[in-house]
């Protein structure tokens, strides 16, 4: 029978505090999806919702707002699809999609930047898009390079897009770029759309930041 003796049994103990106490030392940020930082930057958190938004719309391009999102919310990472979904406020807006012009989705990046470095509930988490931005630039022109699914964006070309009905409808600007009426409901909330994400994914919902928006500048 294999024996311990009482050094043995010190560093054991020794051991298993230091990995609770790494543990504990990790920022909540890094152990949760949280909707700490959706209004700055690109986030896990948003881009979950944004793929469900996506997925949900069978778009080419979603957007979700910072407004989309409940402040300080906080879930467990990987998430489930029922989890994830108090990461969003109302978990009962509508999904929706509009037909924009490429012009209008730089039109909408630029707004979603326009208040950087400071946060905006205007600022959008992305999917199916990736986008670099200078904060250094003037407004209108701090969008320096767009793809929709690895391509370019054009400025001529028509894509659906899947956003909130809230969205849709112009708030937090946004009205300066569409006006909404086209907009057509997917009859899918978003607490629905995270749910059927999760089950796609087993269950298991995490998206790490992937370089879906670059910000550069000071």
């Amino acid at each position: 029978m294999k024996t311990f003796n009482s050094s043995t049994t010190m560093g054991i103990t020794l051991g298993l505090f230091g990995v609770l106490a790494a543990v504990a030392a990790r920022p909540a940020s890094a152990q949760n999806l949280t909707t700490e930082n959706v209004g700055a930057a690109e986030t896990e958190a948003g881009n979950i919702v944004a793929d469900a938004v996506r997925t949900a719309g069978k778009a080419a391009i979603a957007f979700v707002p910072a407004a989309a999102f409940k402040p300080g919310a906080s879930v467990p990472k990987p998430a489930t699809g029922q989890q994830a979904a108090g990461l969003v406020e109302p978990a009962d807006d509508r999904i929706v999609t509009l037909r924009l012009r490429g012009t209008q989705i730089l039109a909408a990046l630029e707004r979603s930047v326009s208040f950087r470095p400071q946060r905006s509930a205007g600022f959008l988490q992305v999917s199916g898009l990736r986008f670099t931005y200078d904060t250094d630039q003037p407004g209108g022109k701090r969008v320096l390079s767009a793809t929709v699914g690895g391509a370019a964006l054009e400025a001529a070309r028509t894509y659906v897009v899947a956003t909130t009905k809230a969205l849709a409808s112009g708030q937090q600007g946004y009205f300066q770029i569409w006006d909404g009426r086209d907009a057509k409901d997917t009859g899918t909330t978003l607490a629905e759309a995270l749910r059927q994400l999760g089950s796609a994914r087993n269950g298991s919902l995490s998206a790490a930041p992937e370089g879906r928006i670059v910000a550069r500048g000071r």
